[in-house]
């Protein structure tokens, strides 16, 4: 890893490790909000919890720097894969009852990593300047298609 930025944005290895691991800890409390309610609506939760979370400054700024370095550090991207992808978005996609988990976890990370560097990194007009109402309109569609609808 490079010690400059991981110095820079988390202090050390390991509190970027911690930060990583806390900031997913409570991945079952996140499941359960996702998953309760009509599974028709799984996509709009999601896109909320998303664009709510980026939309808070202290959480931006730990999850911006986390992606910062994980596009420069195979191994903080490696970290991002699996606590998100593995042990978040598939069970999610399991738990729906659909197959394919793992293309579909996929799927889903590719689309909240581009709005979060689209938005808050890139700084695209259009997506800083969207309230979290357009947001999540716009894609919550995309995020339960690749959750549970057709993606052959």
């Amino acid at each position: 890893m490079d010690a400059a930025l991981v110095a820079y944005f988390f202090g050390s290895k390991r509190e970027l490790f911690d930060e990583v691991v806390n900031s997913s800890s409570d991945s079952s409390a996140l499941m359960a909000r996702l998953l309760d309610g009509d599974p028709r609506l799984v996509g709009e939760r999601l896109a909320r919890l998303v664009i709510e979370a980026l939309d808070e400054t202290g959480r931006r700024e730990r999850i911006l720097g986390t992606l910062r370095t994980a596009a420069v550090e195979a191994d903080t991207a490696r970290m991002i894969g699996e606590k998100f992808t593995t042990d978040l978005l598939e069970p999610v996609v399991s738990h729906l009852g659909v197959g394919q988990a793992p293309l579909r976890a996929a799927l889903v990370m590719s689309q909240i990593l581009g709005l979060a560097l689209a938005r808050h990194v890139v700084g695209l007009e259009d997506l800083t300047s969207a309230s979290q109402d357009e947001l999540v309109a716009a894609l919550a569609p995309t995020l339960q298609r690749y959750l549970v609808g057709d993606i052959s």
